[in-house]
């Protein structure tokens, strides 16, 4: 029985993983729909977006430290 609590918090912690990492990866989809449709309104100003190039880095900086919790 102890051992098949164990594996039971065991799943229910890489259950939380998953669903944080699946949180952050929908973030960042919005976050790039949003910017993809900020760009285009920007292209028809004739304004450049690559504003944020360092951005995607920063991010799989902050799922690393998300998942390693």
């Amino acid at each position: 029985i102890a051992a098949l609590e164990a594996n039971c918090k065991e799943l229910d912690e890489k259950k939380l993983q998953f669903e944080r990492i699946i949180h952050a990866l929908r973030l960042k989809e919005a976050a790039e729909e949003a910017d993809n449709a900020v760009q285009g309104e920007d292209a028809d100003d004739g304004v450049a977006g690559d504003d944020d190039i360092g951005a995607d880095s920063e991010n799989k900086e902050e799922e690393a430290e998300e998942t390693s919790n």
